[in-house]
């Protein structure tokens, strides 16, 4: 396998480590959320939707890559492993959770939903991190 096949190969994971830090530090806010009052409270949460929007669009960025670096690579366009099926179930979720922390503000039930969500989402995401790290040396 050449260097730029490789490369090509290795911006997803690079991607994808970044966005798992960031969705960690996203997930913090249950706890940040408690502890915050007033209109320091308001500025918080209006930075938690932004940044679960910008993960929504990494994560989807992410996916292309993926998608792109196996056309690219001649493996194919459509995942045929457990890794990139949970990927594409994974960033699904995603989308739904953004959609129910968007109504949170309003309805209690949204907002029980959003953190539930975030719960299966961060095991979801660590369960296809572990996927990854093997079948990276089965594509390597």
């Amino acid at each position: 396998m050449g260097l730029q096949t490789t490369a090509i190969l290795l911006l997803h994971p690079l991607l994808a480590c970044g966005i798992i830090g960031y969705m960690w530090w996203q997930y913090g806010w249950k706890l940040k959320s408690r502890q915050l009052k007033g209109e320091e409270r308001q500025n918080a949460v209006d930075n938690h939707e932004k940044v679960g929007e910008r993960i929504l669009i990494l994560a989807v960025l992410a996916v292309f890559i993926a998608f792109f670096a196996r056309w690219q690579t001649g493996l194919g366009l459509l995942p045929q492993s457990l890794h990139g099926f949970t990927g594409s179930v994974g960033v699904a979720l995603l989308w739904i959770m953004t959609r129910w922390g968007r109504v949170a503000r309003k309805q209690k039930v949204e907002r029980q939903k959003h953190g539930r969500a975030a719960d299966l989402l961060i095991a979801c995401m660590f369960f296809h991190s572990f996927l990854g790290f093997l079948y990276l040396f089965s594509v390597l």
